[in-house]
């Protein structure tokens, strides 16, 4: 633990930078084992198609209402289906959180990304869970992208 703690401390960015890497890659392959990604492709494809009626129904909120119903419908079914990987992805991610605030406080990392001014809510920088946050955005979109994740 005491080399963890010392890597982090000499290099912090570059630390979380990795962990956050690590773990949202975990996450982004536990997504797509658990899911239907054909579903999901479907799904996405409908979602659009409703999106191109509602702009023709506009004027009829009967029909309006009708889609809106079905999008619901399908709302509901993918938020079912993404239930099972937050399931799974519940209990490493908490041991996987307690981790990094036992090694980033240990190490006595202040702002790891830091910015000119004085944010209400955040200060003048981000801490390891802040950049953590903004670092694992980046990376959902880009592996979700190139694993063709729905």
């Amino acid at each position: 633990m005491e080399l963890i703690v010392n890597i982090v401390r000499e290099f912090p960015l570059i630390s979380i930078t990795l962990f956050s890497f690590a773990i949202t890659l975990f996450l982004t392959l536990l997504y797509k084992k658990f899911t239907n990604q054909e579903k999901s492709m479907e799904r996405m494809k409908k979602q659009k198609e409703f999106r191109e009626k509602q702009k023709q129904f506009r004027d009829e909120p009967q029909k309006l209402l009708e889609l809106q119903n079905e999008m619901m419908q399908m709302s509901m079914e993918q938020m079912r289906e993404s239930f099972k990987p937050l399931l799974i992805s519940f209990l490493p991610l908490i041991f996987a959180f307690g981790f990094l605030k036992r090694v980033y406080t240990e190490a006595a990392i202040g702002d790891i990304i830091s910015w000119q001014v004085n944010l209400p809510l955040v200060g003048t920088g981000a801490g390891w869970f802040l950049s953590y946050i903004l670092l694992s955005l980046i990376f959902n979109s880009v592996l979700r992208k190139v694993l063709k994740v729905y």
